[in-house]
């Protein structure tokens, strides 16, 4: 979108209408503004820009040293880095990715009334949208997480895509012919992300990513991913690798620039405004909109078409109450991060000038390497010569006792080596133990309500395109040319319940059932899927499932795994607390116990549930010879 001028002799062959001339010095306005956002230096950085601030970020998590020596003789001094920022930002992933974050659901009707059944509908959806068959979610949080430890804000993207690609079929008389199919690698949700420098905001004391007046998400890719996309376009022929077409405003037409950086890519710029509801994607310049300007509607849209950005914030933790960018891990670590390199830097070199220490030789005997060695025995002649350290002798013990005191000041500010996996050291006491955890605990809770806080908006977007486009209809045609609406039958293993079905069915589109109408068809549901040991099949209503609200909210729980360890004695209790328990499943809390213990192989040893049933009722039957004994002597008794 942006570019200098230098060839006036290039004009482009794009050269489009007056509205699209209008719509393009608006888009570059913002967009410049957006440059200068990301460009200016900011207090709130440490005087650095949110680019300096990201690659700093990613530098010190990379471990870069820069490793260029001019002067020969530094060239023995240690200039590694001990990584110890990298490290606890690898510790604090570990912690915040024990499981994949997915939020809860609260389904309101028109009366502001909660349901307990659509809401667990769409927690279950939710968790099959971001199974690894159905969409690149998990990978993709995973990755989230790494960038909030280096990065002063990175984005998560949620879209729905319908690309379509041309194969070749072959023919029954053996030619082949063109056909179009859904490209299943493009299609479908998709969770992306967008680094700090590829989305651009108007306001940068705006937090609330949806009151930004204006948001522009840029990337470069692959020519071939956007063709897919866009090669239906009347422009999409004018789009050239490499090759930008800027807009002059001197003479208001456009050039050919090209883009040295990038030679081989594509770069499209999208630019979204929610108060206005537009969406202009531009592709090197070119636009690739509606050929009404006035159309461009933004596509995600929530159950009740209003507009929405798709794209939401995430970071390490807040820097004020106002300033949309965060401080990452490494920003927050940088400074003792810096020392404990330093400080390792001065105890390193010493240790080297310690073990082989540069000496003085006075007189005129020769000492140098060849006669330095172990053991050796070197007489001298001259009578005078004396050998001196060039050095005084030195207190190692106060360097490695900065780097402790700076190593417990990173603890401090992170996560303790005790919870990073690594056991305390044999002289501390077990109260200063638990006193450090319960300190990282806190930490790791704080960075969690940050990451909790962007999930909630990110479920916010997979709710709308649950709605929008997995529940929704598809037209399916039949024989004879009549139109059907078909829904979708979603079956994946829960990490709860097992195997579960979600079945939307047409049928109940307009039916209101009694309590006693629900009752029979859940029977009858039952009967379905009886005998089948872990499976839930559920029946939807489309239509009411569309029309209700839904509020997200995350457990933090999720985010702390509780061990096998931990699980054990709290499951042994309950089972002994809960065994007469009439409204506990026995065999769902037994398995669970086994689990903690057995993991994968507590299956073997449940036993059979039929045969369990067989069991029960040989123990209840009465024993026959009792039976008789007593009956004998009850009739004695009478006589």
């Amino acid at each position: 979108m942006l570019g200098t001028i230098t060839n006036k002799k290039a004009i482009s062959a794009y050269q489009p209408k007056t509205e699209v001339i209008e719509v393009t010095k608006k888009f570059k306005d913002n967009y410049q503004q957006g440059i200068d956002i990301i460009t200016k230096p900011w207090v709130e950085l440490n005087d650095r820009s949110v680019i300096d601030d990201m690659n700093r970020g990613q530098r010190m998590f990379n471990a870069y040293v820069d490793t260029s020596i001019e002067d020969p003789n530094e060239a023995w001094k240690w200039r590694g880095t001990r990584s110890k920022a990298r490290n606890k930002a690898i510790s604090m992933h570990a912690q915040l990715t024990s499981n994949y974050l997915l939020p809860l659901f609260l389904a309101q009707n028109e009366n502001d009334e909660i349901d307990r059944d659509f809401s667990e509908v769409m927690r279950d959806i939710a968790e099959w949208l971001a199974q690894p068959c159905n969409s690149n979610y998990q990978s993709q949080f995973l990755q989230i997480v790494f960038s909030m430890m280096y990065n002063p804000v990175t984005y998560l993207g949620a879209e729905y895509c319908e690309v379509y690609q041309k194969i070749k079929d072959k023919t029954e008389d053996g030619k082949y012919e063109v056909k179009e199919i859904l490209d299943e690698v493009l299609s479908g949700f998709n969770a992306s992300i967008w680094g700090a420098t590829e989305v651009l905001i108007t306001n940068p004391y705006e937090r609330n990513i949806q009151k930004q007046r204006v948001i522009i998400k840029r990337r470069y890719t692959e020519y071939s991913e956007l063709e897919a996309k866009y090669s239906e376009h009347s422009n999409w022929p004018l789009v050239q690798k490499g090759i930008k077409s800027i807009y002059s405003e001197e003479d208001g037409l456009f050039y050919d620039v090209r883009d040295e950086d990038h030679p081989n890519l594509v770069a499209e710029e999208i630019e979204l405004n929610r108060q206005e509801d537009t969406e202009i994607p531009m592709i090197n310049g070119i636009y690739m909109g509606d050929d009404d300007v006035n159309a461009n509607c933004i596509k995600h849209r929530d159950n009740f078409n209003a507009p929405k950005y798709n794209v939401i914030p995430f970071g390490y933790m807040r820097i004020n109450d106002h300033f949309a960018y965060y401080k990452s891990m490494m920003n927050a670590l940088q400074w003792d991060n810096m020392a404990y390199d330093a400080m390792s830097e001065i105890v390193f070199n010493r240790a080297v000038l310690e073990n082989e220490m540069p000496i003085a030789v006075s007189g005129t005997d020769k000492v140098d390497s060849s006669v330095i060695f172990p053991n050796a025995v070197v007489p001298f002649e001259d009578k005078d010569t004396k050998i001196t350290p060039l050095l005084p002798q030195s207190n190692i013990i106060q360097g490695f006792n900065a780097l402790r005191e700076t190593e417990n000041s990173i603890d401090q500010g992170s996560i303790n080596e005790t919870m990073s996996g690594q056991l305390p050291d044999a002289n501390q006491k077990a109260y200063n133990v638990a006193q450090a955890q319960a300190n990282a605990k806190k930490n790791i809770g704080a960075i969690g309500k940050s990451l909790a806080e962007s999930m909630v908006m990110y479920g916010d977007l997979m709710k709308d395109i649950i709605i929008n486009h997995i529940t929704a209809p598809q037209i399916e045609e039949l024989t004879g040319g009549v139109m059907k609406m078909k829904y979708r039958t979603l079956v994946f293993n829960s990490k709860v319940d097992g195997e579960k079905i979600l079945k939307f069915d047409n049928d109940l589109i307009g039916l209101k059932l009694t309590d006693k109408e629900k009752t029979k068809r859940n029977v009858g549901l039952y009967e379905k899927i009886k005998g089948v040991k872990n499976k839930v099949l559920r029946l939807i209503n489309p239509e009411m499932f569309a029309k209700f609200k839904y509020l997200t909210k995350i457990d933090i729980e999720e985010m702390f795994t509780k061990s096998n360890e931990y699980m054990q004695p709290l499951l042994t209790a309950l089972k002994a607390q809960l065994v007469q328990d009439p409204y506990v499943d026995q065999e769902k809390l037994t398995k669970k116990l086994l689990q903690s213990y057995f993991n994968s192989e507590a299956e073997d040893l449940m036993k059979d549930t039929d045969v369990l049933k067989q069991q029960i009722l040989q123990q209840t039957k009465p024993n026959n010879q009792i039976t008789n004994q007593m009956t004998a002597k009850a009739v004695a008794n009478q006589m």
